[in-house]
Parts: C-alpha cells; sequence; structure tokens
C-alpha cells in the first residue's frame, strides 16, 4: 500500500503531530512499507488473523 507524503501530511496533524517537511518522506515510505508488510500477513494468514489473541505491547512489572 502506497502512502503519499500529502496523506502522511493529513494524518499527523489530525493526531496532532507537527512533522518537520524533510522527515515527511522518510514516515510516507516506512509507513507504506510497514502496510505493505500488513497486508502480505493477512494474505498468507487469512481468517486465522481473526482469531488470534491481540498481545499487549506493556506488560507492567508492579501492581497498581
Amino acid at each position: 500500500m502506497d502512502v503519499t507524503i500529502e496523506q502522511v501530511r493529513v494524518l499527523s496533524e489530525m493526531q496532532g503531530l507537527s512533522l518537520p517537511e524533510g522527515d515527511l518522506e522518510n514516515v510516507a515510505l516506512r509507513l507504506s512499507t510497514w502496510l505493505t508488510a500488513m497486508e502480505q500477513i493477512e494474505v498468507e494468514m487469512g481468517a486465522e488473523i481473526n482469531a488470534a489473541e491481540p498481545i499487549p505491547p506493556v506488560f507492567p512489572r508492579e501492581e497498581f
């Protein structure tokens, strides 16, 4: 999936992020690469991807 510089600009503004103009192309390239990889994973896994439980990215080490 190709993401344009303008799409990155709009998405970052929607999130309240201020990206330097010089970084937009790099962010667009990285996001495009990541989304393309995710598409390939979905094709390979098919419906199995929806059956997997998501793993939280952070595991607290202390009790709250």
